[in-house]
């Protein structure tokens, strides 16, 4: 466990550990304190420290765990306050560098044997400290002195920067103060230091202490996850081997982190949440199959096929082409699908020409959802589960994994909320939409100028022009053929009305009329689909709403629609839907007892009166953050989740009872309870009869079936059964009797069921008489009140009155 914390000071804690070398773990997050922030403070501090404005500092905590290497050598990982550390060595520096320079040969000295250097310790430990990797080298030059020599980018480096600063501050302080004055600030600035035992989860510890303060990204946990639990000498190779070309691909760990999310949803086929991409990793890594070396290679791939895809440039000149096109969406909806394509064609599954059909049919449909003005709230969730559908069918059966893509992509999302907008439906949308709004636009309009151009030129540097200009003049007003302000509003951002021109001209163009602005198109010829409006004599909301129908079928032909043609695809998983008005739901059939929502399905929220049985269930997984509210006001699941069985999934989805079953659906619209879920047995019920009960009752049955048998003449005597169980006679309705006032009586018999023997709370029987008015009536015991107050009360019956029928029998027995 861990031992118990210590206070000390920096300049203490550093000779005391002499022999040792203080190790930055190769997981640890990179040096990071810079000159304008923690660095500044640290050095203010130290300034206060001089002044004697105050008699000590507490720099923070320390934790690390030391490691006998052998007899005269220990190792000291540093777990926890690398960036304090690191920058007190930086100060030692410094300060050597001043000495040197002043020629001050004792402070010199003091700093190289008491601080800087382990002098007998072989030539890889005879530096005190040892930095993370990345700073290994830029460290290393600055204590040899030769910080002359460092290249321009390793002068950009954090080492550099902070060393470059402390230096200048501490020759400020030399005008009033000694270089031991100022080396004796370091005892003067406490820390608490934890040491660890070999016992002591240090991963776990890592990740406690750093869940405060400066939050880690889940690829700064996952670093340490994977390299952590090494010796150094290990850690040091993997992290130059696998973990320091992906820093090189993605330097920003928020990139990186991105990447985790979408590798482990392509692993996955499940989308996590940023906030549970480090829990769903190491998920991912404990389960996995493979040993760590190939993980760690993998990992790497994949990530060189996200660069590729998002940066470029792809290594065939073919592929770079599509990419060229997909990347002007920007979009990171489907690099889960898009890298298992990507990784598919590197291992020779698939061939060039196969990818690159792939990707343009994702951004077709991309495209053509965004331009319909369709919700994309949904489809960063849905193309892992495209892919499970997608990988599950290909190999099952080894099919044309395109056609296969088109199924899925379009055939089974036809009339859903998913599904790939119509030729038609493009055409009516651009004559409605405001397409200036569109993030989409700048692309579409790229991808219109070079559609079937032999040469492609530069439109990077090109804007956005509206030709009937957003805010009319006088000109506009009478010459545009808009009945109104709201109608001219209207027409004015329609895909019609937008074109290509140079900063410049768009800036000259203004609210000008139309002649002078084909006066100024007409300088860039270059621009190819301006060439048409040079030859109109006029522009006005029926010009727009032609050009709309070109531009149309222009975006048509560029983004096509593409079916697929076998519609009876079978994935290894069953994907079922749920589609209401408030319902888009889409699961996974695993068995009868459990069915899986994927996250992203969406539905209304609950209200405070509906469907109490569920409400529970409800707020216990808003709680949990399962299920949340998006910005429609719609409830989204951030996770999967598991019903026991299609209805109750139904039930909890539509906030209605009964039987949903039949509301669930395949891709390809059939209906899936009917087909999967077995009809229930009649009756429903089970049957809890007594065993023997039952055999009685069905002999009996049999026996009331079957037919007589005739007459031989000969009568056999029949054995004498008991009273109890003599043949039941089939039972009469009993005719309602009424007294003489014409009420109701009770029959006779039910009657005499009603007064037999009643169980007491002792479970003893009481037998119930009915007395006549003199007899005197018995008190029950004082042990059975419960049974007295259940009885009710007899009638008194008159005294010359004899009791009539059962009751006489009774009274003449007991007599």
């Amino acid at each position: 466990m861990m031992k118990q914390p210590v206070r000390t000071n920096m300049s203490d804690f550093i000779k005391t550990t002499m022999g040792s070398q203080f190790v930055i773990p190769v997981y640890q997050r990179n040096y990071t304190w810079s000159p304008e922030g923690q660095t500044a403070r640290f050095m203010n501090d130290v300034e206060d420290l001089l002044e004697k404005r105050a008699d000590s500092h507490f720099l923070g905590i320390l934790i690390y765990l030391e490691s006998e290497i052998s007899a005269m050598y220990k190792e000291i990982q540093i777990v926890d306050g690398q960036q304090r550390l690191t920058t007190s060595f930086i100060f030692l520096l410094c300060l050597k560098r001043a000495a040197q320079e002043l020629n001050e040969k004792d402070t010199f000295g003091m700093i190289d044997d008491y601080y800087l250097y382990n002098r007998h310790a072989a030539k890889d430990a005879r530096l005190r400290l040892k930095p993370a990797v990345s700073d290994d080298d830029v460290y290393a030059k600055l204590v040899y002195g030769s910080y002359k020599d460092l290249s321009r980018s390793e002068r950009e480096t954090g080492v550099y920067r902070n060393y470059d600063y402390i230096y200048r501050r501490i020759m400020e302080f030399r005008k009033k103060h000694t270089l031991l004055e100022i080396l004796n600030c370091l005892s003067r600035i406490d820390i608490l230091v934890f040491p660890l035992s070999e016992s002591d989860n240090a991963q776990q510890i890592f990740e406690s202490i750093n869940s405060t303060g400066a939050p880690l990204t889940s690829a700064d946990l996952i670093r340490n996850y994977i390299l952590m639990n090494d010796t150094n000498d290990v850690q040091e190779r993997n992290y130059r081997l696998y973990w320091q070309p992906l820093e090189a691909l993605l330097p920003e760990s928020r990139k990186l982190e991105e990447f985790f999310r979408y590798f482990l949803a392509a692993k996955t086929y499940n989308l996590l949440n940023k906030r549970d991409v480090y829990e769903g990793f190491k998920v991912y890594w404990n389960t996995s199959k493979d040993d760590r070396e190939t993980r760690m290679s993998d990992i790497g791939r994949y990530c060189r096929y996200y660069t590729m895809i998002y940066d470029g440039p792809c290594e065939e000149p073919e592929i770079e082409k599509v990419m060229r096109d997909f990347r002007r969406n920007e979009s990171r909806t489907p690099a889960p699908f898009l890298m298992e394509m990507y990784h598919l064609y590197a291992d020779g599954l698939i061939d060039a020409a196969t990818l690159c059909r792939q990707i343009r049919l994702v951004d077709s449909y991309l495209t053509r959802r965004a331009l319909a003005g369709s919700d994309t709230g949904g489809l960063s969730r849905y193309f892992p589960q495209l892919l499970r559908s997608v990988m599950n069918s290909w190999k099952k059966k080894r099919r044309n994994i395109y056609e296969i893509t088109k199924v899925y992509l379009i055939n089974y999302n036809k009339g859903k909320s998913l599904a790939m907008p119509t030729d038609k439906e493009i055409r009516t949308r651009l004559r409605e939409v405001n397409a200036y709004s569109m993030m989409c636009i700048r692309p579409v309009l790229e991808r219109i100028e070079h559609y079937g151009a032999t040469a492609q030129v530069d439109t990077s540097d090109l804007n956005i022009e509206h030709i009937m200009p957003q805010h009319p003049n006088n000109w506009w007003k009478k010459n545009s053929g808009a009945k109104d302000t709201e109608e001219y509003t209207m027409y004015v951002n329609l895909i019609g009305n937008l074109t290509l021109c140079a900063e410049y001209d768009n800036t000259r163009m203004g609210n000008q009329d139309f002649n002078f602005k084909k006066s100024v198109l007409k300088k860039t010829m270059h621009i190819r689909m301006n060439t048409a409006l040079l030859e109109m004599d006029h522009w006005t909301v029926q010009d727009i709403l032609n050009r709309c129908d070109e531009m149309a079928k222009q975006i048509i032909a560029i983004y096509p629609y593409q079916g697929g043609s076998d519609t009876q695809e079978d994935a290894g998983d069953d994907i079922i839907l749920l589609n209401a008005p408030s319902v888009n739901a889409r699961a996974i059939y695993i068995n009868r007892q459990c069915i899986e929502i994927q996250a992203g399905t969406t539905m209304k929220p609950y209200g405070p009166q509906e469907m109490k049985s569920m409400r529970s269930l409800y707020r216990d997984m808003s709680e949990k953050g399962i299920i949340s509210e998006d910005e429609n006001g719609k409830i989204q699941f951030e996770q999967n989740y598991r019903f026991s069985d299609l209805n109750t999934a139904a039930q909890f989805l539509l906030h209605r009872g009964g039987d949903n079953t039949q509301a669930w659906t395949r891709e390809n619209g059939t209906v899936f309870a009917a087909a999967e879920e077995p009809k229930a047995e009649e009756p429903v019920m089970q049957n809890t009869e007594p065993k023997k009960k039952k055999q009685n009752r069905q002999r009996h049955s049999a026996a009331r079936t079957e037919q007589k048998p005739q007459d031989s003449g000969v009568r056999k005597e029949q054995p004498k059964k008991p009273a109890k169980t003599a043949k039941k006679k089939p039972v009469q309705p009993v005719p309602e009797k009424k007294n003489s006032a014409g009420e109701k009586t009770e029959p006779a018999r039910k009657k005499q069921v009603r007064n037999r023997t009643r169980k007491s709370a002792s479970g003893q029987g009481a037998e119930v008489r009915y007395f006549k008015k003199s007899e005197p009536v018995q008190e029950k015991p004082a042990a059975l009140p419960a049974v007295r107050q259940e009885l009710k009360p007899v009638p008194a019956e008159p005294e010359e009155k004899k009791p009539q029928g059962f009751f006489r029998n009774l009274f003449s027995k007991k007599n």
